[in-house]
């Protein structure tokens, strides 16, 4: 099935190269985040830019010096359109030493879920896994049973969302198959609760091929440029 008018979900995780990641800030919202910016991304489809930066905790593989994007696109045309742009690549080298922008696509079959936030609750934190799987049928089952145990407590520690993700290789990529967890949460407290509960990570034992990439993030502070 072609996947030209499917809307696909990018990350991009990098080392940022100004010397603070208000620094940082302020070379985004001046490049990517500017008026003509994201008109030209919206342009070619770019729905939605968050912007997070990383919560450093024994959970998480993110570190400081380090910043999140996370995008939503109409379809993989024009998001691959926009960053083939000569003028993005040179943006991108301005806010990056390292970076890894990655494409997924919804998985099929998973089960997800998007619950509303209580009032009081402003705060956002994104906890992600990522690795590699050999067997994406298998893969979603455990992690179908291990939420489907866990939905009810993982939310009255204030978790939001759960959405579950497969890598979108390009055209000639042979990489080996990846899966994403992304779960948003409005309690930093009950989010670390949950992650370092053993119980709650040993429900997923088998789901991945091999060791996965776990991080936590916050919403970055400072006015950020998001749509």
């Amino acid at each position: 099935m072609s996947t030209d008018a499917t809307p696909v979900f990018l990350t991009v995780r990098g080392k940022y190269l100004a010397s603070s990641l208000e620094s940082c800030r302020v070379i985004h919202n001046d490049t990517a985040g500017s008026e003509a910016g994201i008109a030209a991304a919206r342009a070619l489809g770019d729905l939605s830019h968050k912007v997070y930066a990383p919560v450093v905790m024994p959970q998480s593989s993110a570190k400081n010096g380090e910043v999140l994007f996370l995008d939503w696109w109409q379809d993989p045309k024009g998001l691959m359109d926009f960053f083939a742009n000569e003028t993005v690549q040179m943006q991108g080298t301005k806010l990056f030493t390292s970076r890894d922008a990655t494409v997924w696509m919804p998985a099929r079959g998973a089960f997800t879920y998007n619950l509303p936030a209580a009032a009081h609750k402003t705060e956002r934190f994104v906890g992600m896994i990522r690795g590699p799987i050999a067997n994406p049928e298998k893969s979603l089952a455990i992690f179908k049973a291990a939420d489907l145990k866990a939905q009810r407590t993982a939310r009255a520690r204030g978790l939001l969302s759960h959405e579950l993700f497969i890598k979108l290789n390009p055209p000639g990529d042979s990489s080996p198959m990846e899966l994403l967890g992304v779960d948003l949460w409005s309690d930093a407290k009950g989010m670390g609760e949950h992650y370092a509960d053993p119980n709650e990570m040993k429900t997923l034992e088998g789901a991945f091929s091999g060791a996965p990439d776990a991080t936590v993030w916050n919403q970055a502070p400072g006015n950020w440029s998001e749509w």
